[in-house]
């Protein structure tokens, strides 16, 4: 990673370090009976804790190389401003299982959040960052991706661990590709969604329709950078 990419890189994180820091103050201020201090507003290109997200210019995204893997921190929130999609991330593991008839492994999706596959890239990473999430039952929280809502040129924000919100562009969403009794070639066509990649791209997973699941959709996005 570059000079320049990495001072990107520190200055996002140095001002969710700063904001926290003014807001202990501020709290120890009022503790005190002293007049509080009044935190620094959170900059506005940059999506905040619990504001609405919306799209960001070319101006609020730092153009920057995607961090090495062994870099990364796993996801935490996952924002798509243009449908007001806004979800928790958890790592998500799997467990032994069945499918069409064959011992397996299935991924544990979580009900209230979005699972992120602790096997791929970390957010921000030079590789698949892959995100499952219900459609249907818990939150549902992917379930405008089975409607049909998330579509290309769409904005997609990641959070990771550290507080750093890096920014993808929706490529591609599929046609759903059947689960059960799929093709070989419909199998291959899943499976290359679930594979490492060394592009830096961010792939959403969900099942379909909306009401149970008999079919996938999945959603690619590239990554463009860090905002700002």
């Amino acid at each position: 990673m570059s000079i320049l990419h990495r001072i990107a890189y520190d200055q996002a994180r140095l001002a969710r370090w700063g904001l926290a820091a003014m807001l202990l103050l501020s709290l120890a201020a009022c503790q005190s009976g002293a007049l509080p201090v009044t935190p620094a507003a959170t900059s506005a290109s940059t999506p905040a804790a619990n504001a609405t997200p919306r799209p960001l210019s070319e101006a609020e995204i730092s153009d920057v190389d995607p961090l090495p893997l062994d870099q990364t921190t796993g996801p935490v929130r996952l924002q798509i401003p243009a449908i007001d999609l806004d979800v928790p991330v958890i790592a998500m593991g799997w467990r032994l299982g069945m499918a069409d008839g064959q011992r397996t492994t299935l991924w544990d999706v979580p009900d209230a959040e979005a699972g992120w596959h602790i096997n791929s890239a970390g957010a921000g990473g030079a590789g698949n960052t892959i995100i499952s999430g219900r459609q249907v039952g818990g939150a549902a929280v992917f379930a405008p991706l089975a409607l049909g809502a998330v579509a290309e040129g769409q904005e997609v924000f990641l959070t990771d661990g550290d507080g750093i919100v890096f920014v993808y562009r929706v490529r591609a969403v599929t046609d759903p590709i059947p689960v059960t009794g799929a093709t070989p070639e419909e199998q291959a066509e899943a499976a290359a969604f679930f594979a490492p990649a060394d592009e830096a791209r961010l792939t959403l997973v969900t099942g379909w329709p909306e009401f149970t699941t008999t079919h996938r959709v999945f959603a690619v996005a590239d990554f463009v950078g860090v905002a700002r």
